[in-house]
């Protein structure tokens, strides 16, 4: 197939996505308004005509349906519900597949009446909508997608960079975050639980980077030793720290299905996040990890000191999650049926 994907390219989610289908051999071509430096596969970085994102995205939509009529795709592919969604449902080619990827649906949807009315107009004329968390798929639906154009695929994880081989639990115990450092991860929280989750023993390292960082890392000066701030790391990296933690934190007020939370499943590290919605969809409390209210620092550090407190409950939590990842957390597998229905909607189109 011959694919257009349009999406912010400077995200690792785009790349993957956008990149799984260049790996498969089909002739794509990613369309972005951001960095697409270091990206493998071919790429176009748009120009920015207007300062503001949505009338950027109609202003530029004259060279960008130019661009696309040139490449003459099968399908055309918008990543982002807001913005690029709009893009690809306005590009002039069908079908248009539109994928939901969180923050779209959970926080720009209900923020405002400009943002819904996009948000609609976007679903109703996209043939096909992926989402990757059954939230997002119930959002969908309220905007008026039928059930039957929606696609459920998870990101999912590499199981040749994510998996428990050869793990080996840190000494002292170590607590583990690889959330990136934004607002809607509250990583303030964590940091209120800290001082508890270091009397029951255990060290703390926070992966990720963001606008929060330099606050967050000022707040755990001021706790002492015992937190430790990484910055952003390579997957490989991050699979090996989580093959020796023996404890993954999530502190999210917002979220799709979590790929973080996935790889730290994979890799054998026991998940106790907030008990949201895309977590409840991955996590039963007390029987493959917690999950905690998220706002509750004295019910965090609690549930971190019980998973470290009960070998014998970590290890059934290990056992389970990796029979989770197997069954329909990998990335493969869940790009497998993503593909076979870009497929479908080719053969309609040329039928």
């Amino acid at each position: 197939m011959r694919i257009a994907f349009i999406g912010d390219g400077s995200l690792n989610h785009v790349r993957r996505w956008a990149g799984w289908f260049s790996g498969r051999g089909h002739d794509t071509l990613l369309f972005s308004f951001e960095s697409v430096e270091g990206y493998g596969g071919a790429a176009v970085r748009l120009p920015k005509r207007l300062p503001t994102r949505l009338a950027g995205y109609l202003a530029a939509l004259g060279p960008i349906r130019r661009e696309i009529a040139r490449f003459d795709p099968a399908i055309v592919n918008a990543l982002y519900v807001g913005g690029y969604g709009l893009v690809g449902v306005l590009s002039g080619r069908r079908p248009v597949v539109v994928s939901a990827l969180g923050s779209d649906l959970l926080v720009d949807y209900p923020s405002s009446a400009i943002h819904r009315a996009q948000i609609r107009y976007t679903l109703g004329r996209a043939d096909l909508v992926t989402t990757d968390a059954d939230n997002l798929s119930a959002v969908a639906r309220e905007a008026g997608v039928p059930a039957d154009r929606i696609v459920k695929a998870y990101f999912g994880v590499d199981e040749r960079i994510f998996n428990a081989a050869d793990r080996d639990d840190g000494d002292p115990p170590l607590v583990v975050s690889t959330r990136n450092l934004h607002p809607v991860y509250n990583l303030d929280l964590l940091l209120d639980a800290a001082p508890a989750i270091r009397e029951a023993g255990a060290r703390i390292v926070v992966c990720g980077d963001g606008p929060e960082r330099t606050r967050l890392e000022g707040r755990a000066g001021l706790l002492g030793e015992g937190i430790v701030f990484t910055g952003r790391m390579e997957p490989a990296r991050i699979a090996a720290l989580l093959r020796t933690a023996a404890v993954y934190v999530s502190t999210s007020r917002s979220d799709s299905t979590s790929v973080s939370l996935l790889e730290a499943m994979a890799c054998g590290a026991v998940p106790v996040v907030t008990d949201i919605e895309a977590n409840r969809e991955w996590i039963v409390d007390g029987e493959n990890g917690r999950l905690v209210p998220p706002d509750d620092p004295a019910a965090l550090a609690a549930a971190v000191a019980g998973v470290l407190g009960d070998p014998a409950f970590a290890s059934r939590a290990r056992e389970r999650n990796a029979g989770i990842i197997r069954e329909r957390g990998l990335f493969e597998t869940n790009m497998r049926s993503v593909e076979r229905a870009f497929e479908k909607l080719a053969a309609g189109r040329n039928g």
